[in-house]
This record gives C-alpha cells, structure tokens and sequence, in this order.
C-alpha cells in the first residue's frame, strides 16, 4: 500500500464513523422529551444608587450622609457607579485592623524607615519628617509611645 491509498482508506473510514453517528442521534426519539420549563419570572432590577442631594462631599468622589434614623453612610463615586457602605464609628474600631501593629519605624536622621510585611514580601519605604502622611505620623507617634521606636544614627 502506497501513501495515497492508505489515506484514502483512513478518510473513508472517518466518514463512516461520522455517517453512523449522526445516523445514530437522528434515531433518538424525541417524542419522550420533555417540554421545557416555564421561563422563571425575572426579577426586577434594583433601584439605581444615587448620592443623596444633601450628602457633604468629604474628599473628591466621596460623600458623607446620615439617614433619617441617624445611621452616616458613605458613599463613593467610581467609573463603576455609586457605592454605599455604613462608615465606621470609634466603637467598631478593630485593634488588629490598626496599620500602626503591621508596620514598623525606623528613625534615620531627619527621615524615618518604614517597613510592612506582606504577602509580596518586605515592603520599604523613606519619607523624611516635614513630609509625613496622617497614617505614617500615627505609626510613628505609637511606635514611640510604646517604646518600640528603633533609632538610628545618620549613614555616612
């Protein structure tokens, strides 16, 4: 047997197997099935989220409101729509949550190091003292208060 024959062979093998497989699904009867079920009613799309009018806006994008009940939502505008979380008060204040706990301080001179550990790895960073951020300051000011402050001095 040559090249051209026995790919002939194969090919009309294939299409015998094909031929008897649809032959098969043709013989299928379909007179058992059953009808499909009713389409379920949808449901009705939820109400649009929009900022209340009388919200103060608090940085840009994000509002503060406080509902007739005295409940203060936040809400925040993104190129995704309106969102809308109940803001934290003190007493829901979670300790272990406190970025002061995962972040460690290191005075070098007129800067402080920072250190995270995350799940990346160790993440570092410098800023000097006139040019801390809100979080960075009380990071500092409790690392200092309890005592756990490290100082160093200034490389040469």
């Amino acid at each position: 047997m040559n090249f051209s024959s026995t790919f002939l062979s194969q090919s009309l093998i294939r299409l015998a197997c094909a031929g008897a497989i649809a032959t098969g699904l043709l013989a299928q009867d379909t007179s058992k099935t059953s009808p499909p079920p009713p389409p379920k009613a949808a449901k009705p799309a939820p109400a649009k989220l929009v900022i209340p009018k009388d919200a103060v806006e608090t940085s840009p994008g994000l509002y503060r409101w406080t509902d007739k009940d005295g409940k203060v939502w936040v809400y925040r505008r993104s190129p995704f729509g309106v969102s809308r979380w109940p803001a934290a008060s003190d007493s829901t204040y979670n300790k272990q949550d406190a970025p002061e706990d995962h972040v460690t301080a290191v005075e070098q001179g007129d800067s402080i190091r920072f250190e995270r550990s995350t799940p990346l790895g160790t993440r570092t960073w410098v800023r000097k003292k006139t040019a801390l951020t809100a979080e960075e300051k009380a990071i500092w000011e409790h690392q200092e208060k309890s005592g756990s402050a490290s100082r160093t001095a200034e490389k040469e």
